[in-house]
């Protein structure tokens, strides 16, 4: 008897605290059930904001137009689900701005920036929201019926509209190697297109391999083309090759490339001279950096300037001012010895970007080589 007694005690006991645990263990059963729901629907709804933040930042790209960026973005989060229903967005959580890299690599986003290259997607599930609150499926045991997360993303892209600004002055159809100084009227070249073993010849080849980086990349990039040398009037007329005008656009901005190696191959088979007005093809390029049928308000915008030689007309100290002052980078290159290295390193400076130097062929491609890297590393 006193064995089943204590039998009975013990179970008493068991059930006793058995019924005080349970709630315990279903509180804790429900707070976990919540506590993953509740990670699983942030990461829903990051993913939606992520989502929108790319397709705003994709349209901004291909349009230049905001409204449309924010448009586009509210109507693809609308198309994620985050706890079961679809993410609504206000205008008010879709900003457009300018994303910049900061010295230690990360990238800073500003709110209206100029020119805009970003899109920054605030996606809440909060009281004020379109869509509310997430409840909770045990909200009611810890006193709390829904919960209300926020989740930013921000997706930056890198356009480019760049104008190649080349030297086409008549020391361009001296040998790449071999031969410093100009070239007299008497010399048989002087009348005639580049040779194969040409400065110019050899830029052409340079200018190829840029224009296959581009191609082979994924960043969204318009080239222009502008060549200068000199005006050549007067008693100065009559030479072959003489112009009027000192320097020329020779093809427009835009993402067919093809129509850069077509201006090219135009130059290559054409005869031209003159001297180094290097202010003058700045200018040009400037022109149609800033065109409106072709320049992008979305697009950094840089300049390449190349010269064989020494400016002899204009300034292009007093260009670079000017071309900086509109926000455009310029990179200087210079080919040859003779080459003001000095003036074009001032130049670069300016201009906010770099100068690059090549005596030979070999070391001119592998400078337009890195300038391509600087358009489209950015955007891979």
């Amino acid at each position: 008897m006193r064995i089943r007694n204590r039998r009975q005690h013990r179970r008493g006991a068991m059930l006793m605290l058995i019924a005080l645990l349970l709630p315990v263990v279903l509180l804790f059963v429900g707070f976990s059930v919540d506590l993953a729901y509740m990670q699983t629907t942030r990461l829903e709804l990051r993913a939606a904001a992520d989502v929108a933040a790319r397709a705003g930042a994709t349209a901004l790209s291909q349009t230049d137009n905001s409204t449309f960026a924010v448009r586009t973005a509210k109507q693809i989060a609308r198309q994620n689900f985050v706890a079961g229903d679809r993410l609504l967005l206000r205008d008010s959580d879709i900003e457009v701005g300018r994303s910049t890299v900061q010295a230690d690599g990360k990238w800073a986003f500003t709110p209206g920036g100029s020119p805009p290259n970003a899109v920054r997607v605030t996606a809440p599930r909060t009281a004020a929201s379109r869509g509310g609150t997430v409840p909770l499926f045990f909200g009611s045991l810890i006193g709390r019926a829904d919960f209300d997360p926020v989740q930013a993303a921000t997706a930056s892209f890198i356009n480019y509209d760049i104008c190649l600004v080349l030297d086409r002055s008549t020391s361009m159809k001296l040998n790449v190697t071999g031969e410093s100084g100009g070239m007299y009227t008497n010399d048989p070249r002087f009348c005639a297109p580049a040779t194969a073993t040409s400065r110019w010849m050899a830029l052409d080849e340079a200018v190829q391999v840029f224009l296959d980086e581009l191609n082979n990349s994924v960043a969204d990039e318009q080239v222009a083309l502008a060549t200068y040398s000199s005006a050549l009037t007067g008693r100065y007329a009559s030479l072959c090759g003489a112009s009027g005008n000192a320097s020329s656009l020779d093809a427009d901005l835009h993402t067919d490339l093809s129509r850069i190696s077509s201006a090219m191959n135009t130059l290559s088979t054409t005869v031209w001279n003159g001297n180094t007005f290097i202010e003058s093809g700045m200018l040009q390029g400037l022109a149609a950096l800033q065109d409106a049928r072709y320049a992008r308000n979305t697009a950094t915008k840089v300049m390449i300037v190349l010269t064989d030689g020494n400016e002899n007309v204009g300034s292009a100290v007093a260009a670079a001012n000017t071309i900086s002052a509109a926000g455009v980078v310029i990179h200087t290159i210079t080919f040859s010895d003779e080459a003001n290295q000095a003036l074009m390193q001032s130049v670069a400076s300016i201009g906010n970007g770099q100068h690059y130097h090549a005596n030979t062929a070999a070391q001119l491609r592998n400078v337009f080589k890195e300038l391509a890297a600087v358009a489209t590393g950015l955007t891979q």
